[in-house]
């Protein structure tokens, strides 16, 4: 699952980007863009013989080459496009918030809803196949509500520094416990550790604030990881 939400953050770049060269809505062609790679991966990788990693890899390789081509033939907005890629969490609107939290807010009840089946399903898909769970279904809406995600988060963070927020604390989380619910509840704190964390950094040294929390976030994990290595040594 890492690797496919890079593949989506980029994707949703490439939608946003390309949506700015042609005057339609960044945000909807972010999410129209993520929506996409997210409908790829799941049937594509269904229906031939690369894994989901590998089928994300190649759609990672097209969007940012897709992005980089839609920043450099455009002739107006190239300022606005280069804000896609490194973010700015300090020039949202409240119509943007809103969205944060209405998308927040989806995953959550979609999570507490179906929380037995997407452990099953995250744990091993052909297993919860298997048991008679529809494992694709659920693969293929958990693709699409972080296809969401990342297209609401993209002006706040940027699109090359939006998956190391999706990654690292979840990794760090990972480090820190062994259990599912510890570690579920333990990663939302964490994200919200580094997004506070990285904005009030960025305020004090007036900084980027999508680089700032990417830091934060970055040490964060470095913070869990030496914990579990201090733990395991004795």
């Amino acid at each position: 699952m890492p690797f496919l939400a890079v593949c989506l953050a980029h994707a949703a770049l490439a939608g946003a980007v390309l949506g700015l060269a042609v005057g339609w809505s960044p945000p909807a062609c972010a999410f129209a863009g993520a929506l996409l790679a997210a409908g790829l991966l799941g049937p594509l990788a269904d229906r031939s013989r690369l894994s989901r990693e590998a089928m994300a890899g190649v759609l990672f390789s097209l969007s940012l080459g897709l992005a980089f081509l839609g920043i450099g033939i455009m002739a107006t907005h190239r300022g606005e496009a280069l804000g896609l890629m490194w973010g700015n969490l300090l020039l949202l609107r409240w119509g943007d918030v809103a969205a944060l939290v209405a998308v927040a807010l989806a995953g959550g009840l979609f999570a507490w809803r179906y929380l037995p089946q997407l452990r099953a399903v995250l744990f091993d898909r052909r297993i919860a196949r298997a048991s008679g769970l529809p494992a694709a279904a659920f693969t293929y809406a958990l693709l699409a509500w972080s296809g969401l995600a990342v297209a609401v988060n993209l002006e706040a963070v940027g699109g090359l520094m939006l998956y190391s927020l999706l990654i690292n604390p979840a990794a760090a989380a990972r480090q820190l416990s062994e259990r599912f619910m510890p570690a579920l509840l333990l990663s939302v704190a964490l994200s919200v550790a580094s997004a506070t964390g990285g904005l009030g950094l960025a305020i004090v040294c007036e900084w980027p604030a999508g680089a700032c929390i990417v830091l934060v976030s970055s040490c964060i994990f470095a913070a869990a990881t030496a914990m579990k290595l201090r733990r395991s040594a004795f």
